[in-house]
Order: structure tokens, then C-alpha cells, then sequence
């Protein structure tokens, strides 16, 4: 083994190099998601009741209208009677949304429904970044398959991430992997205080 790697040294360390140069980019690109963390949990918004309705779609607009954080607590607004967040020229108090809120461990990357007695009662920030500077964001992606499919074969997926910097974590959100799920259908409300400290 030892006059095979002597006789061909040049040949192996060609082949190296390169395999270590992208493994050392893969490893600077994903190593930093998997320590990514905050000391805060939050709060957000998603209408569903486990039932098919075509009007959740674009429930996010009529929940940011609904719900805001006002001198560090959850405040319930009321919404304007005109307001048609779909665009189905039905208004949203006539569409009957059935508005559900959470509180996401972001320790356990999991989240469970609370009530709205126990949300007002939390301390909230109403900034999208979390004060050790994380912040929620949502993010498309496309593997579309190009030339190397015959047919295509390509998927679509979105998905909501802890983020700072180049750095993101996928959020299990509770309702992410139903069939009722929809990227409009999500509510960022606030960052529990004061955090886990």
C-alpha cells in the first residue's frame, strides 16, 4: 500500500484537494445552521380548524390586522368590516376564520396551541428580531430538476426558519406538514420576555 501511494502521490493528492476544498465549503455553509439557537421563544398566529377552506390561503393578512403587540402585551384589534384579505370580494368577517394561537418552544423546535388568556398574559416584543438578534423569516425553494429529469421531477417547498446572518434553522410549526397548510396562513405576533436566562 505504501509504494502505491509513493508511485502515485501526485494522482491521490489530485483528487483530494478538490473532494476536501467543497467538503470544507459544505461544512462552512451547513455547520453554522446547526448551532443556531436563541433564548427566546415566540408567539404566532395561523387560522385553521383541521377542515379543507380554500379562504385560509391568505388568512396571514387578516391576522396581522387582528392580533398586534401593544406596551409588551397581545392586543386583539378590531378589524376593519370591509376588509377582504382573499380577495374574494366576500369581507373577512364573513369568512368565518378560525384564528389559532401558539406558542413555539424554539429549545425543542416545537410549538403548542394556547389559549388567548394565556398569551395576553406573556410579556411580548413586538420586533421580528429576537434582542440576541434572530429573527423568523420564510424561505422558497425549488429543485426544479433541470436537464438531469427527463420530465422534469422537480419539487417546490416553503418553509418558515430561525435566521441570523447566513445561518438558518427549519421551525417545526404545528400545522407545517398538514394538508390544510399554507405559506400565507402564518403569523409572526412577538418574542416571549425575557428569555430563558
Amino acid at each position: 500500500m505504501k509504494e502505491f501511494i509513493k508511485k502515485n502521490f501526485a494522482i491521490i493528492l489530485a483528487f483530494l484537494l478538490p473532494v476536501g476544498l467543497i467538503a470544507t465549503v459544505a461544512l462552512s455553509i451547513y455547520l453554522p445552521s446547526f448551532y443556531l439557537s436563541t433564548n427566546y421563544n415566540f408567539v404566532y398566529t395561523s387560522c385553521g380548524d383541521n377542515t379543507y377552506r380554500y379562504n385560509y390561503y391568505n388568512c396571514d393578512n387578516y391576522l396581522q390586522k387582528r392580533y398586534s403587540v401593544v406596551d409588551g402585551r397581545l392586543v386583539i384589534n378590531v378589524v376593519d368590516p370591509t376588509l377582504d384579505s382573499n380577495y374574494n370580494k366576500i369581507p373577512d368577517i364573513n369568512e368565518n376564520y378560525t384564528a389559532r394561537i401558539f406558542l413555539h418552544d424554539t429549545v425543542k423546535n416545537e410549538s403548542r396551541e394556547i389559549t388567548l388568556d394565556e398569551a395576553q398574559a406573556l410579556s411580548l416584543s413586538g420586533l421580528l428580531t429576537s434582542p440576541d438578534g434572530v429573527t423568523v423569516s420564510g424561505n422558497y425553494s425549488y429543485n426544479g430538476g433541470g436537464d438531469f429529469f427527463l420530465f422534469g421531477g422537480g419539487h417546490s417547498s416553503y418553509g418558515y426558519y430561525l435566521t441570523k446572518g447566513k445561518s438558518k434553522n427549519k421551525i417545526n410549526l404545528i400545522n407545517n406538514t398538514d394538508q390544510y397548510y399554507y405559506q400565507n396562513n402564518f403569523e409572526f405576533v412577538g418574542w416571549v420576555l425575557p428569555g430563558r436566562n
